[in-house]
């Protein structure tokens, strides 16, 4: 009975691997932060049989806040710390200061991250977020998180040195788009069933980039359920996305 229950347990391992990520995002009129932790006891790396990977994070840095337009990392990673319209990497991201200043309306911030197989089989990507909070509100349907549009914006792989374009709408990868809901319980998905190897290669890599965008045309509204006309409401209100989900499977959903 008790081998029967090793059993179990070691197939139920061999067929996931879970990384919960710690992601922080204040917003508004206080100052930007965005953190990412691994609650795995190594570092950047987990392994479970033949289920193996490593991952990196990466933040677009962009005065401006406009997002990016140039989604590869090839060739685009900021070399100094003084650089602009490049991706940063973030080595220690539980303390890095990623994002300066305060938030406005119609503004975007692009992330990225890079997701290496390093396991003998092929593996399956999903990525979630999840622990969305929003302080300083009046009403609920008020919250500042459901005026952020959460977005993927493409999905690619990385093989012997060159990105690939984007494959997102290439089965069997689902990618979603959508807005925060003022339910705080809720879990929203990124990405799903993305293969981490193509075409045989070994060590392919493949790079999840997404945005959170600031919508200018979401005002909230009044306890009479009559919408304001514009984006007042929001002021002083911060918002944070305490976690990412990264799920390394098997098999596809």
């Amino acid at each position: 009975m008790k081998s029967n229950i090793y059993t179990l347990r070691r197939l139920m391992l061999v067929s996931v691997v879970y990384f919960v990520l710690a992601l922080s995002v204040f917003t508004v009129v206080v100052y930007a932060w965005f953190t990412l932790t691994n609650t795995n006891v190594t570092a950047l790396v987990s392994k479970v049989s033949e289920v193996e990977a490593e991952y990196e994070f990466y933040v677009y840095k962009d005065q401006l806040h406009n997002g990016s337009a140039n989604l590869t990392l090839v060739d685009n990673v900021c070399l100094v710390e003084s650089d602009d319209l490049c991706y940063r990497y973030i080595p220690d991201p539980t303390t890095a200061h990623l994002i300066d200043g305060s938030v406005a309306p119609g503004e975007r911030f692009s992330f990225a991250i890079k997701v290496l197989n390093i396991g003998s089989s092929q593996a399956y990507l999903r990525l979630d977020l999840g622990g969305v909070e929003s302080t300083g509100y009046d009403l609920v349907v008020n919250k500042i998180q459901t005026a952020f549009l959460y977005e993927v914006t493409q999905i690619s792989h990385i093989i012997d040195g060159v990105e690939s374009e984007d494959v997102k709408n290439i089965a069997p990868s689902l990618y979603y788009s959508s807005y925060f809901s003022y339910d705080s319980e809720l879990t929203y998905s990124l990405v799903k069933n993305v293969p981490m190897t193509v075409n045989e290669a070994s060590n392919s890599i493949v790079v999840i980039y997404f945005d959170l965008y600031f919508d200018p045309t979401i005002y909230g509204q009044d306890e009479f359920g009559v919408p304001y006309t514009n984006s007042n409401i929001f002021k002083t209100q911060s918002f944070i996305v305490e976690h990412v989900y990264m799920i390394i499977t098997a098999n596809t959903d």
